[in-house]
């Protein structure tokens, strides 16, 4: 994987063209604003004098402590800051398609290999690690469009039938 992704290790202070972020499972990069609050904005004393981790649209972000529960994802959201505790990769391959591989269970097993920690809910997986794992990656970039294509929309179609019963139960 460390042929096909390079860390992100920049960090800057919050501001109106880097707008502070959320990173959460199994919704990725989203506005800090729509995250489930814990109460955790009282640890940041001032935030405005902090520097933020910087992601960038398709970035692949992941949580080291949380890969088990699938906190790997390719930043949809666009430009801002995020939590330091956080890992961000550019890539110059096909965003879409590079996600598809972190995103999967083998990749994720693979990952998960790494673990490191004395304490079970505090093991996390190494960047330098992460990136140690063997992926399979279509040569051609027209070829990974292809995939990464067909996939989100199978996602698609998963989505509207899954909204079906919903829109079907409204009108009787």
């Amino acid at each position: 994987m460390g042929e096909v992704v390079e860390r992100r290790i920049e960090k800057r202070r919050q501001s109106e063209r880097y707008p502070r972020l959320a990173f959460a499972s199994g919704q990725g990069v989203i506005p800090l604003s729509e995250r489930k609050t814990n109460n955790r904005e009282q640890l940041t004393k001032d935030e405005f004098t902090k520097k933020y981790l910087v992601t960038e649209l398709d970035d692949i972000v992941y949580n080291p402590a949380n890969v088990k529960y699938g906190a790997i994802d390719r930043n949809k959201y666009g430009r801002g800051l995020i939590s330091p505790i956080y890992v961000t990769f550019t890539t110059e391959e096909v965003p879409g398609f590079i996600e598809r591989i972190v995103k999967s269970h083998d990749f994720k097993q693979k990952a998960l290999r790494f673990e490191e920690g004395t304490v079970t809910k505090r093991q996390s997986v190494n960047p330098e690690d992460l990136v140690t794992i063997n992926i399979l990656v279509a040569s051609q970039k027209k070829e990974q469009k292809k995939i990464s294509l067909f996939f989100d929309n199978i996602d698609t179609l998963i989505a509207l039938h899954q909204r079906k019963p919903e829109y079907t139960s409204k009108l009787t």
